[in-house]
């Protein structure tokens, strides 16, 4: 058997996404429905010992997941299982494990980690109300979508309310991230997933997390000791989140929030009533372009349970969503690029799948960066009037800004009716309001029909209309 199978079931492999301790997973296809998946494979001739066990754990990892349809848990398809290879079909996810981000950040921003634990109360709380405990909740099992979104992966160790899988007794779970109850072998439900909430909570915060040390140690100072509060290991910390963290992290069960939902509300209020902040629906633009900045592109993570690109495959997913042709975004990635380097190809296919014409593309990359020589000759070259060697910066746009022989450039009437004729065929009623705009703005004829031309997004139909209104004069 070659190294890699063809296809597994009904899925033709495409590539390989990662490999973790006991298989693969692989980009796979569904050529039925036409659908890109993530498939997690275990092969058995492959496991050393417990492969009784690691199929049974891999199959009830499909049984938990396989029942939850929820934005913020990946979602599974399919359990199968092709000669000596089980596999799971999984939804492919792009983005970064939260873990990597920790790594490189260290502590997010208030808002950005708020919003992360929230996505994910809400997303467990789905999860408890099907009878889905997770018991293995920590950073590299969930992963920050390129539009930062929260996905939860790895249902291996979860608990279902009809599994015998995890009797009493046995200790199950992430040392760091394991409450007390999960330590002494007792039976683990959805306060448990709380409490794991409450340490990647402190560690969001404060960079650290509020229990280290050998597993003796940490068995003993999460059964009975309590952490520094985090204030006292990052300052800034609100004291109204130190009260959340605290109950969240009790050692008795029924001393925590008494669910993932009472929890996520509790945050709400103290965001909105203390710290007169709005609950983030996702992790800020600037968190995840900084991040991926520094990490390159996204990968597939192998403590987690679910595939991340690992390819361009990305531009493809965000260019979907927008209007502007695929060689006019790699065209203006180029030019970011040489201002503010390889973040430039994310900055680019996000606000590409907001904007419907080039200028609005150019306006909302131009709104990321700081105002300076910088921004100024990015903007210089949207109407293809990027400056030259000697004149850079603030200079460009002066150049961009001269009246021509001292004056206002001024276009007839007659020019500027003939001009919103031809741009509404490709905009639509809203082409007056662009040509004034433009002939305000234009130094030059060529500029005002540069201008006006880049409000079409088909290559074709701009260069038609570049001819036409260099036709009127």
């Amino acid at each position: 058997m070659s190294e890699h199978p063809r296809r597994l079931g009904k899925y033709e492999i495409v590539g390989v996404l990662g490999r973790g301790g006991m298989g693969t997973v692989y980009r796979g296809y569904d050529p039925a429905i036409e659908r890109t998946v993530a498939l997690k494979t275990i092969r058995r001739d492959c496991l050393e010992s417990g492969v009784a066990d690691a199929i049974a754990r891999f199959r009830n990892e499909a049984r938990a997941a396989g029942r939850l349809s929820h934005p913020a848990i990946v979602g599974v398809y399919e359990y199968g299982e092709d000669h000596d290879i089980s596999f799971i079909a999984m939804e492919y996810v792009e983005g970064f494990g939260l873990k990597e981000y920790l790594h490189q950040i260290g502590v997010m921003p208030l808002a950005d980690s708020v919003s992360v634990v929230m996505q994910l109360l809400d997303g467990l709380a789905y999860a408890h109300e099907q009878g889905v405990v997770h018991r293995d909740i920590k950073p590299s099992n969930l992963i920050i979508t390129s539009k930062g979104k929260v996905k939860i992966t790895d249902f291996g160790v979860a608990r279902l309310e009809s599994s015998e899988l995890t009797q009493v007794g046995t200790v199950i779970g992430t040392p760091s991230y394991m409450s007390p109850e999960q330590f002494m072998g007792l039976p683990a439900d959805a306060r448990s997933d709380v409490f794991a909430v409450g340490v990647m909570l402190y560690e969001l915060l404060s960079g650290q997390r509020p229990f280290t040390g050998s597993m003796e140690s940490l068995a003993y100072r999460i059964c009975h000791e309590e952490p520094v509060p985090p204030s006292q290991v990052h300052t800034g910390v609100p004291m109204a989140f130190e009260r959340i963290v605290a109950r969240a992290l009790a050692k008795r069960p029924e001393e925590r929030y008494p669910s993932a939902g009472a929890f996520r509300d509790t945050l709400r209020l103290a965001l909105e009533h203390e710290l007169d902040m709005q609950e983030a629906p996702s992790v800020s633009e600037e968190t995840v372009i900084r991040t991926v900045g520094q990490l390159g592109k996204p990968r597939y993570d192998p403590a987690a349970a679910t595939a991340v690109t690992g390819s361009s495959s990305s531009r493809g997913l965000t260019q979907s969503a927008s209007r502007i042709e695929n060689s006019t975004l790699t065209s203006v990635e180029r030019e970011l690029a040489s201002v503010i380097g390889p973040v430039a190809s994310v900055m680019v296919r996000r606000a590409a799948g907001r904007a419907n014409t080039l200028n609005e593309l150019y306006d909302a990359l131009a709104e990321k960066l700081p105002a300076g020589p910088d921004r100024d000759a990015f903007l210089a070259r949207r109407s293809g009037t990027a400056a030259s060697p000697m004149e850079t910066g603030s200079q460009a746009v002066l150049a961009e800004t001269r009246v021509l022989g001292g004056q206002r450039l001024e276009i007839p009437d007659t020019v500027l009716d003939a001009a919103s004729r031809l741009l509404a065929r490709h905009i639509g009623p809203i082409a007056r309001v662009v040509v004034r705009r433009a002939a305000k703005r234009a130094a030059s004829l060529d500029q005002f029909h540069d201008s006006l031309a880049g409000e079409v997004a088909e290559p074709a139909d701009r260069n038609a209309l570049l001819g036409e209104l260099r036709r009127l004069g």
